[in-house]
């Protein structure tokens, strides 16, 4: 777990000072600055008061309930915090659906080598404006390159959470060899952005 990310979430959600957060799960208003800085990791009593307060349905957040919703849903979808800068693509939630398929298992799609494909549309998407707000959405047709390869579309849309940190929330649907054959001749590309009053 980011215990950085998830501290400082948490207190933004709750609206809370450092002070106040502090008071709350027991600790100094500097070590909330310590945790949200990545400088320390919770000590075990802090980090059950932490994940108690993150997981109280009275306190959880709205993005949170977002991530049930993906993996609860009966369809394929995921949503993954791309950083290809850093070469991280880490995967937030997979669906039930996809639980023995592409991604299942995958705290990160680097993991996969069959994904390279998905991997390269993320970073073109990231580099189209993903985090400056320009992206309304993206639509990807790619092949995983396994033995026996499977063909995708996927509809993208970005995502923020109460901190700001952005996610693409991805849904995917199976294609046949065909399909995909004539979703490419007709889109012209493998990927199509869209973005405020542009399409590319």
């Amino acid at each position: 777990m980011d215990w950085a990310k998830t501290v400082r979430a948490l207190r933004l959600r709750l609206r809370l000072k450092q002070g106040a957060m502090a008071e709350l799960i027991g600790v100094s208003q500097t070590y909330i600055s310590r945790l949200e800085s990545g400088l320390v990791e919770p000590a075990p009593h802090v980090a059950e008061a932490i994940e108690a307060l993150s997981s109280n349905p009275r306190t959880r957040s709205t993005f949170d309930d977002f991530l049930a919703t993906i993996r609860y849903s009966p369809f394929p979808s995921f949503l993954v915090q791309p950083e290809p800068e850093n070469g991280r693509y880490t995967v937030e939630a997979i669906s039930a659906a996809l639980d023995e398929d592409c991604v299942a298992a995958l705290s990160d799609l680097t993991d996969c080598e069959a994904l390279g494909q998905l991997r390269d549309q993320i970073d073109t998407i990231c580099q189209s404006g993903l985090r400056s707000g320009d992206v309304l959405s993206a639509t990807a047709f790619w092949c995983d390159t396994r033995e026996s390869p499977r063909y995708w579309a996927t509809r993208y849309t970005p995502v923020r959470d109460e901190a700001g940190q952005c996610f693409l929330h991805g849904t995917l649907s199976e294609q046949t060899a065909n399909d995909y054959a004539e979703s490419l001749r007709s889109a012209g590309t493998d990927l199509i952005i869209e973005r405020f009053g542009v399409s590319a």
